[in-house]
């Protein structure tokens, strides 16, 4: 993704750049955004983040359930084999409880798959919640940006948390005088519920 922002933007520089050059009375005005603090600040971001902490207690809560249940079902299998290994007991309770100890280990297998397959299914889960949420957002901080840009007749938008792939800026330079960061924050955070209010 970073490979793709880094082509589009240096794509368009350069179209900016035929352009001025071709184009002497046409004038660029780029504007900048620091996207990572419009993401961290904006009040859905934290409402999705306590939903998604909710999602994750709910399921620890559950996997401890059957992690005890587990623990149960390993402790009966111990007084079984225990027992089926006790030179006291007779051949006839030890058959009975050797049938005992192989249910019990079956059952015990059971929730051990049925535990691998809830805790796959709800960190897939979680993670897709999570993703889609994301790009939610990222598309209503793109449209809010667009909205600003058009008005105030910028250009472009460049992000300055951005990053290249070997973790260099990739806005390398910006004096700080056109950045939009808190007109966007503004813009976004004004239909925050009261109790959302960054």
């Amino acid at each position: 993704m970073k490979t793709l922002l880094m082509k589009k933007i240096a794509w368009t520089l350069m179209v900016w750049s035929m352009l001025l050059g071709t184009t002497a009375s046409a004038q660029v005005k780029v504007a900048t955004l620091d996207l990572q603090k419009v993401f961290d600040s904006y009040w859905k971001t934290k409402q999705i983040s306590d939903n998604l902490q909710g999602q994750g207690k709910e399921y620890e809560e559950q996997r401890e359930k059957l992690v005890q249940q587990y623990q149960k079902l390993n402790e009966e299998f111990r007084v079984l084999r225990e027992a089926i290994e006790d030179p006291a007991a007779s051949e006839l309770g030890k058959e009975k409880r050797t049938k005992e100890a192989d249910a019990k280990l079956a059952e015990i297998r059971e929730l051990e798959q049925s535990i691998n397959d809830y805790d796959n299914t709800t960190r897939t889960q979680i993670t897709e919640t999570q993703n889609r949420m994301k790009k939610n957002i990222v598309r209503e901080i793109r449209e809010t940006v667009a909205g600003i840009a058009r008005k105030d007749n910028y250009n472009m938008v460049l992000d300055i948390a951005a990053l290249a792939r070997t973790d260099t800026p990739i806005v390398l330079y910006h004096d700080g005088s056109a950045d939009i960061t808190e007109k966007v924050l503004t813009q976004m955070n004004a239909g925050a519920p009261v109790s959302e209010t960054p």
